[in-house]
């Protein structure tokens, strides 16, 4: 039993750790206060109904762990959940180098902040993150998630209260480093470099799904993961906003650094309280161990989905492999090797930040785009299979479908905007070449999407070309 039954609570630690991305809330504060309408439309045309959305899919289907391959696969077919899976999966793998260099930057900014002008130091520890948090989740799922708990109470939710009671003194004490002018500060500035953050504050929100990669190890899945969800998005809707707007309010727009901004900020605060260096390392420790915990998420959902998909014969037949404890082994150690390999970019961009700002632009357009296949599965799921058991359900009864495609559309809409914008560099990154940037998101975007669909394409000509053989022998043996 060890490996079974995850409770309520720890349900909500595992959906804030996936959801929540404390790197968001430094980037997003490059924005300064307009950063408030980017969170606004995204929690209205995303993060809402993606949950609710998910709450229904999850209640739907709870005897695999599948995850969006399974929603997908039920909502347009077994093709469409490969493409779906792969994009949940790659994205997470690209942004695994972006992730880990952010947990880095963290801890390492009171210590050493040195070492993150060292390219390769910066890349050795990289690596060793990385491959010690892939053989953590190696363990029982009772054990993994002791983490996510941990992080999620100790290295999100406390870090959090603590840059607002920051932020409050402050403004108490007058000490406010960005004014605020009127409603015309909230307006975000029309420039690509502006807009290009709406769709990393759209993947910002995205996360809630993963619970769905452990619908096996949950306790009473049905009614425990739509009130998980429901908890979960009112603590992130509070963390992730007054966060970032505490770190407006401490640290000037221009001034705030988009991978340690928040600890940064904290630092600033502790150091102005006269906290000497030693409180500000455990502080920055403790994010650090918050965003350890949501990369230990990523790092095992979309292995568990990409593993359920190939014992459905839908990708090779080494992604089976499990060990002892029920975890995708060979999967995991795929996607290491992976991200390890992508983790070279660090190297070869001009900057750190600019190699930063490339991979998170590229898993937000995959994350939207795998998104709109969700979206377009959960609308016709609700024709085809109107009977199913559905233990939450968008809308009722009465006028549920109506309802249900109206989130479902704005979702949709809000994503291929996002996908739109995604395809030009973010201010913070400094990139000044726009249009060799563009050639190689949607070289990169073409490259990637086109992964699946060539498996797809081979393998089913393969299945023709065993049932020929089958057909064959049998025409045979007939005559």
């Amino acid at each position: 039993m060890l490996n079974r039954k995850v409770s309520l609570f720890s349900l909500v630690m595992l959906n804030i750790t996936a959801v929540v991305s404390l790197s968001s809330v430094a980037y997003m504060a490059t924005l300064g206060f307009q950063s408030v309408i980017f969170y606004i439309f995204a929690a209205i045309l995303f993060l809402v109904p993606s949950s609710m959305i998910c709450a229904e899919l999850s209640g739907m289907m709870t005897k695999n762990n599948g995850g969006v391959f399974s929603w997908v696969k039920e909502g347009l077919g077994e093709k469409a959940g490969v493409i779906a899976m792969w994009l949940e999966w790659f994205n997470n793998v690209i942004s695994f180098p972006g992730t880990i260099s952010t947990i880095i930057a963290t801890i390492t900014l009171v210590a050493f902040p040195s070492l993150m002008e060292n390219k390769y130091i910066l890349w050795l520890i990289m690596l060793a993150v990385f491959w010690l948090i892939t053989l953590f989740n190696l363990l029982p799922m009772k054990r993994v998630v002791i983490l996510n708990i941990i992080g999620a109470l100790f290295g999100m939710i406390l870090p959090g209260i603590l840059i607002i009671c920051g932020a409050v003194y402050y403004l108490v004490i007058g000490k406010v480093e960005t004014s605020f002018h009127g409603v015309n500060d909230l307006i975000p500035i029309a420039s690509f470099g502006t807009f290009a953050l709406l769709v990393k504050t759209l993947s910002a929100y995205s996360g809630i799904q993963s619970v769905a990669f452990h619908m096996k190890n949950i306790e009473d899945p049905q009614k425990n993961v739509p009130r998980s969800m429901l908890f979960a998005v009112v603590i992130i809707l509070l963390l992730t906003i007054l966060a970032t707007l505490s770190l407006v309010i401490i640290l000037p727009a221009n001034e705030v650094n988009p991978l340690n901004g928040l600890v940064q900020a904290i630092s600033m605060v502790m150091s102005y309280l006269g906290f000497g260096a030693v409180s500000q390392f455990i502080v920055a420790f403790l994010i650090g161990i918050g965003m350890l915990s949501a990369l230990s998420t990523w790092v095992l959902g979309p292995a568990r989905g990409m593993q359920e998909a190939a014992e459905a014969k839908l990708f090779p037949s080494f992604c089976q492999r499990k060990n002892a404890s029920g975890m995708p082994v060979n999967m995991l150690l795929i996607q290491v090797c992976i991200g390890s390999i992508l983790s070279l970019a660090f190297l070869l961009m001009p900057s750190i930040v600019s190699a930063f700002a490339l991979l998170i632009a590229l898993t937000s357009q995959f994350t939207v785009l795998m998104w709109i296949m969700i979206f377009i599965s959960a609308i016709r799921l609700r024709y085809t299979k109107r009977d199913a058991d559905r233990s939450f359900r968008v809308g009722g009864k009465r006028k549920g479908n109506a309802i249900l495609i109206l989130m479902a559309s704005l979702a949709i809409m809000a994503c291929l905007l996002g996908f739109v914008a995604g395809l030009f560099p973010p201010a913070f990154s400094h990139i000044k070449s726009m249009g060799w940037y563009i050639i190689i998101m949607v070289v990169a975007d073409a490259i990637i999407i086109a992964i699946p669909l060539i498996w797809i394409y081979f393998s089913h000509r393969k299945q023709l070309k065993h049932k020929r053989k089958y057909l064959n022998m049998a025409l045979n043996s007939i005559a």
